[in-house]
């Protein structure tokens, strides 16, 4: 990981976190994407459109994937590749003016390097660099302990504990109980804290859980998919990020009917 481009990731994070702050001062212009619940306002564009603005002119041939659609069509992993959520759990910023945060991964041939996530609100800048470490706030992460999964919360959205699919019930009924935020990025947070043994949705987009997969990958933690296998960056998948003592019988009892 080249030093001064994480750099540069760390201040263009704090410049784009100060301007959503501001922002939520003044009324903000809020459109419906697919349903009342999927919001999307201009400070998703203009948050994405800066970062993409950014890396154009540092770094004009790395390829962007953003969750609004303003940077490249990717169909191929080679190479750099940054994946953005500019506001990862926006319906939580319209309404609750919090529990939101920013998400970038950086990919080199389809594999994980280093992933960003800032929880606005709470000005924490959670980061981990594969090879190397996970930070928080530039020092070293002490997440909490988790040794089995009846000892330890889930974390997941609502749509992935109600869901028919996955046998979410069997892993509920291991577990302490679940927890869902309503963000992503909130929640993986938990989990790389160690409030959760793991972290689960049936359904991510590439957005949605590139920066936590690189996070993962750097503090030895398991990001998959349901059948054991690597996230394809350019694939919605149901993704189960889990500490290592855990993830198999995670997966396990999901699979199980």
């Amino acid at each position: 990981m080249d030093y001064q481009l994480h750099h540069r990731i760390l201040v263009w994070m704090e410049q784009a976190a100060e301007t959503l702050k501001y922002s939520l001062e003044r009324e903000l212009q809020v459109e419906e994407k697919k349903s009342p619940s999927d919001l999307v306002t201009e400070m998703d564009k203009a948050t994405e459109q800066f970062f993409i603005n950014k890396i154009r002119e540092y770094y004009p041939t790395h390829q962007i994937i953003g969750e609004e659609g303003q940077g490249d069509i990717v169909d191929d992993t080679k190479g750099t590749v940054w994946v953005i959520d500019p506001i990862d759990g926006t319906l939580n910023f319209v309404k609750a003016k919090n529990h939101f945060g920013i998400m970038i991964g950086i990919f080199e041939d389809g594999l994980p390097v280093a992933g960003y996530i800032y929880d606005v609100m709470n000005s924490d800048l959670y980061y981990g660099i594969v090879g190397v470490d996970v930070y928080l706030n530039n020092h070293p992460l002490e997440p909490l302990k988790i040794s089995q999964l009846n000892e330890s919360l889930v974390l997941g959205n609502v749509e992935s504990f109600s869901n028919n699919v996955y046998n979410m019930k069997a892993l509920l009924n291991v577990s302490l109980g679940a927890r869902s935020y309503g963000s992503a990025a909130i929640e993986i947070i938990g989990l790389i804290r160690g409030e959760a043994a793991l972290y689960f949705s049936a359904g991510l987009r590439p957005w949605d859980f590139a920066a936590g997969y690189a996070i993962c990958e750097s503090m030895g933690y398991k990001v998959t998919t349901i059948d054991g296998s690597r996230p394809d960056i350019l694939t919605r998948s149901p993704i189960l990020f889990a500490h290592p003592n855990v993830h198999q019988e995670a997966l396990e009892l999901l699979s199980h009917k």
